[in-house]
Protein backbone atom coordinates (compact mmCIF):
# COMPACT_ATOMS: atom_id res chain seq x y z
CA UNK A 1 0.00 0.00 0.00
CA UNK A 2 1.15 3.57 -0.65
CA UNK A 3 2.56 4.65 2.69
CA UNK A 4 1.79 8.24 3.58
CA UNK A 5 -0.66 8.78 0.71
CA UNK A 6 -3.33 11.33 1.60
CA UNK A 7 -6.72 10.86 -0.03
CA UNK A 8 -10.35 11.82 0.40
CA UNK A 9 -13.38 9.53 0.20
CA UNK A 10 -16.61 10.78 -1.39
CA UNK A 11 -19.82 8.77 -1.43
CA UNK A 12 -21.90 9.59 -4.50
CA UNK A 13 -25.48 8.59 -5.19
CA UNK A 14 -24.80 8.98 -8.91
CA UNK A 15 -21.71 6.74 -8.99
CA UNK A 16 -22.28 3.28 -10.46
CA UNK A 17 -18.86 1.91 -9.56
CA UNK A 18 -15.89 2.81 -7.36
CA UNK A 19 -13.21 4.91 -8.98
CA UNK A 20 -10.10 6.95 -8.19
CA UNK A 21 -9.78 10.58 -9.23
CA UNK A 22 -6.33 12.20 -9.39
CA UNK A 23 -6.25 15.96 -9.97
CA UNK A 24 -3.42 18.03 -11.36
CA UNK A 25 -2.60 19.37 -7.90
CA UNK A 26 -1.93 15.68 -7.07
CA UNK A 27 -4.87 15.43 -4.68
CA UNK A 28 -6.46 11.96 -4.67
CA UNK A 29 -10.15 11.20 -4.20
CA UNK A 30 -11.85 7.81 -4.03
CA UNK A 31 -15.47 7.96 -5.21
CA UNK A 32 -17.72 5.22 -3.82
CA UNK A 33 -21.33 4.42 -4.76
CA UNK A 34 -23.88 4.47 -1.97
CA UNK A 35 -23.88 1.22 -0.02
CA UNK A 36 -20.14 0.69 -0.35
CA UNK A 37 -18.11 0.41 2.84
CA UNK A 38 -15.39 3.04 3.17
CA UNK A 39 -12.89 0.27 3.85
CA UNK A 40 -13.23 -0.67 0.18
CA UNK A 41 -11.39 2.54 -0.72
CA UNK A 42 -8.11 1.07 0.52
CA UNK A 43 -8.68 -2.14 -1.42
CA UNK A 44 -9.23 -0.13 -4.60
CA UNK A 45 -6.09 1.97 -4.02
CA UNK A 46 -4.09 -1.20 -3.47
CA UNK A 47 -5.49 -2.78 -6.65
CA UNK A 48 -4.75 0.33 -8.72
CA UNK A 49 -1.41 1.10 -7.06
CA UNK A 50 0.80 0.83 -10.19
CA UNK A 51 -1.52 3.12 -12.17
CA UNK A 52 -1.83 5.55 -9.26
CA UNK A 53 1.93 5.77 -8.79
CA UNK A 54 2.50 6.41 -12.51
CA UNK A 55 -0.22 9.06 -12.59
CA UNK A 56 1.12 10.94 -9.56
CA UNK A 57 4.64 10.82 -10.99
CA UNK A 58 3.43 12.18 -14.33
CA UNK A 59 1.58 15.07 -12.70
CA UNK A 60 4.61 15.85 -10.53
CA UNK A 61 6.95 16.00 -13.53
CA UNK A 62 4.61 18.26 -15.51
CA UNK A 63 3.50 20.44 -12.61
CA UNK A 64 4.11 24.13 -13.34
CA UNK A 65 7.10 25.55 -11.52
CA UNK A 66 6.72 28.97 -9.97
CA UNK A 67 9.71 31.29 -9.92
CA UNK A 68 8.91 32.78 -6.52
CA UNK A 69 8.48 29.34 -4.98
CA UNK A 70 12.22 28.67 -5.26
CA UNK A 71 13.77 32.12 -4.97
CA UNK A 72 14.99 31.58 -1.42
CA UNK A 73 15.69 27.86 -1.64
CA UNK A 74 19.36 27.93 -2.68
CA UNK A 75 21.11 25.68 -0.14
CA UNK A 76 24.61 26.16 1.24
CA UNK A 77 24.71 22.68 2.75
CA UNK A 78 22.73 19.47 2.28
CA UNK A 79 22.32 16.98 5.13
CA UNK A 80 21.13 13.39 4.76
CA UNK A 81 20.27 12.68 8.38
CA UNK A 82 19.17 9.09 7.81
CA UNK A 83 22.62 8.03 6.58
CA UNK A 84 24.79 10.57 8.40
CA UNK A 85 26.08 12.41 5.33
CA UNK A 86 26.51 16.13 4.81
CA UNK A 87 27.59 18.05 1.71
CA UNK A 88 28.99 21.56 1.40
CA UNK A 89 28.20 23.47 -1.78
CA UNK A 90 30.06 25.99 -3.91
CA UNK A 91 28.37 27.81 -6.80
CA UNK A 92 30.07 28.75 -10.07
CA UNK A 93 28.12 30.83 -12.57
CA UNK A 94 29.10 30.10 -16.18
CA UNK A 95 27.75 30.81 -19.66
CA UNK A 96 26.17 27.36 -19.85
CA UNK A 97 22.40 27.39 -20.26
CA UNK A 98 22.09 24.42 -17.91
CA UNK A 99 22.98 23.64 -14.30
CA UNK A 100 25.35 20.81 -13.46
CA UNK A 101 25.96 19.23 -10.05
CA UNK A 102 29.29 17.47 -9.58
CA UNK A 103 31.82 16.82 -6.88
CA UNK A 104 33.64 14.27 -4.80
CA UNK A 105 33.09 13.15 -1.25
CA UNK A 106 31.35 15.76 0.86
CA UNK A 107 31.93 18.71 -1.50
CA UNK A 108 29.49 19.61 -4.27
CA UNK A 109 30.22 21.95 -7.15
CA UNK A 110 27.22 23.47 -8.89
CA UNK A 111 27.94 25.29 -12.14
CA UNK A 112 26.05 26.90 -15.00
CA UNK A 113 22.92 29.05 -14.65
CA UNK A 114 23.05 29.00 -10.86
CA UNK A 115 21.13 32.29 -10.76
CA UNK A 116 18.08 30.57 -12.28
CA UNK A 117 16.21 29.07 -9.28
CA UNK A 118 14.06 26.79 -11.42
CA UNK A 119 16.96 25.17 -13.26
CA UNK A 120 18.98 25.02 -10.04
CA UNK A 121 16.26 23.16 -8.18
CA UNK A 122 15.64 20.75 -11.02
CA UNK A 123 19.37 19.95 -11.11
CA UNK A 124 19.43 19.38 -7.35
CA UNK A 125 16.40 17.11 -7.61
CA UNK A 126 18.09 15.03 -10.30
CA UNK A 127 21.15 14.74 -8.06
CA UNK A 128 18.95 13.77 -5.09
CA UNK A 129 17.31 11.00 -7.07
CA UNK A 130 20.73 9.66 -8.12
CA UNK A 131 21.90 9.66 -4.49
CA UNK A 132 18.72 7.91 -3.45
CA UNK A 133 19.29 5.17 -6.03
CA UNK A 134 22.85 4.71 -4.75
CA UNK A 135 22.19 4.83 -1.01
CA UNK A 136 18.71 3.49 -0.27
CA UNK A 137 18.57 0.04 -1.97
CA UNK A 138 21.54 -1.40 -0.01
CA UNK A 139 19.91 -0.29 3.25
CA UNK A 140 16.58 -1.86 2.27
CA UNK A 141 18.29 -5.08 1.17
CA UNK A 142 20.16 -5.33 4.49
CA UNK A 143 16.90 -4.72 6.36
CA UNK A 144 15.08 -7.34 4.29
CA UNK A 145 17.76 -9.92 5.09
CA UNK A 146 17.50 -9.08 8.78
CA UNK A 147 13.73 -9.53 8.75
CA UNK A 148 13.77 -12.54 6.43
CA UNK A 149 11.44 -10.83 3.94
CA UNK A 150 13.17 -10.56 0.59
CA UNK A 151 11.76 -8.38 -2.17
CA UNK A 152 12.34 -9.07 -5.86
CA UNK A 153 13.18 -5.53 -6.91
CA UNK A 154 13.88 -2.09 -5.41
CA UNK A 155 13.18 1.17 -7.21
CA UNK A 156 13.76 4.76 -6.10
CA UNK A 157 11.66 7.72 -7.21
CA UNK A 158 11.34 11.36 -6.26
CA UNK A 159 7.72 11.81 -5.19
CA UNK A 160 5.79 14.47 -3.34
CA UNK A 161 3.20 12.50 -1.39
CA UNK A 162 4.28 8.86 -1.26
CA UNK A 163 7.16 7.66 0.95
CA UNK A 164 7.10 4.07 -0.21
CA UNK A 165 5.03 1.33 -1.79
CA UNK A 166 5.07 -2.42 -2.32
CA UNK A 167 3.49 -4.15 -5.31
CA UNK A 168 2.07 -7.64 -5.56
CA UNK A 169 5.10 -8.51 -7.70
CA UNK A 170 7.22 -7.85 -4.58
CA UNK A 171 8.72 -4.65 -5.92
CA UNK A 172 9.42 -2.08 -3.22
CA UNK A 173 9.56 1.55 -4.28
CA UNK A 174 11.17 4.20 -2.06
CA UNK A 175 11.14 7.99 -2.13
CA UNK A 176 14.61 9.55 -2.43
CA UNK A 177 13.53 12.14 0.15
CA UNK A 178 13.79 9.43 2.81
CA UNK A 179 17.44 10.48 2.98
CA UNK A 180 16.40 13.65 4.84
CA UNK A 181 14.44 11.85 7.57
CA UNK A 182 15.78 10.64 10.91
CA UNK A 183 17.19 7.15 10.61
CA UNK A 184 14.48 5.56 12.76
CA UNK A 185 11.68 7.09 10.65
CA UNK A 186 13.34 5.99 7.41
CA UNK A 187 13.70 2.49 8.86
CA UNK A 188 10.01 2.49 9.80
CA UNK A 189 9.04 3.17 6.17
CA UNK A 190 11.21 0.30 5.00
CA UNK A 191 9.77 -2.08 7.61
CA UNK A 192 6.27 -0.97 6.63
CA UNK A 193 6.84 -1.79 2.96
CA UNK A 194 8.66 -5.06 3.66
CA UNK A 195 5.79 -6.16 5.91
CA UNK A 196 3.52 -5.84 2.86
CA UNK A 197 5.43 -8.73 1.32
CA UNK A 198 3.58 -10.95 3.81
CA UNK A 199 0.44 -8.88 4.39
CA UNK A 200 -0.78 -6.90 1.36
CA UNK A 201 -3.23 -4.92 3.45
CA UNK A 202 -3.46 -2.78 6.57
CA UNK A 203 -5.09 -5.44 8.73
CA UNK A 204 -4.40 -6.08 12.40
CA UNK A 205 -2.01 -8.83 11.34
CA UNK A 206 -0.08 -6.32 9.22
CA UNK A 207 0.28 -3.76 12.00
CA UNK A 208 1.27 -6.50 14.45
CA UNK A 209 4.03 -7.50 12.04
CA UNK A 210 5.26 -3.91 11.72
CA UNK A 211 5.28 -3.46 15.50
CA UNK A 212 7.12 -6.74 15.91
CA UNK A 213 10.09 -5.29 14.05
CA UNK A 214 9.67 -1.67 15.17
CA UNK A 215 8.37 -1.37 18.73
CA UNK A 216 8.04 2.41 18.29
CA UNK A 217 6.10 2.11 15.03
CA UNK A 218 3.19 4.23 16.25
CA UNK A 219 5.46 7.14 17.13
CA UNK A 220 7.42 6.85 13.90
CA UNK A 221 4.17 6.80 11.93
CA UNK A 222 3.08 9.99 13.71
CA UNK A 223 6.42 11.64 12.92
CA UNK A 224 6.13 10.64 9.27
CA UNK A 225 2.91 12.62 8.98
CA UNK A 226 4.92 15.73 9.93
CA UNK A 227 7.92 14.89 7.77
CA UNK A 228 7.72 18.09 5.73
CA UNK A 229 9.72 19.84 8.48
CA UNK A 230 12.78 17.82 7.45
CA UNK A 231 12.49 18.34 3.69
CA UNK A 232 14.30 21.37 2.20
CA UNK A 233 12.30 23.69 -0.04
CA UNK A 234 14.24 22.81 -3.18
CA UNK A 235 13.39 19.11 -2.82
CA UNK A 236 9.72 19.47 -1.93
CA UNK A 237 8.10 19.88 -5.35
Amino acid sequence: MLEGLEYQIRVSGRARYARIVVRRDMSVEVVLPQGFHTGQAEALLREKEPWLTRTLDRFRVHAPLKQDQYQNSRPERISFESVGLEFSITYHKTDSSQVRVSGRGSELRISGRVDDPLKLNMALQRWLKQKGKALLPPILEAESRRLGMNCHKVSVRLQKRCWGSCSRKKTVSLNAKLLFLPQAVMRYVMIHELAHLKEMNHSQAFWALVKRYDENASEHRRQLKQASRWIPVWADR
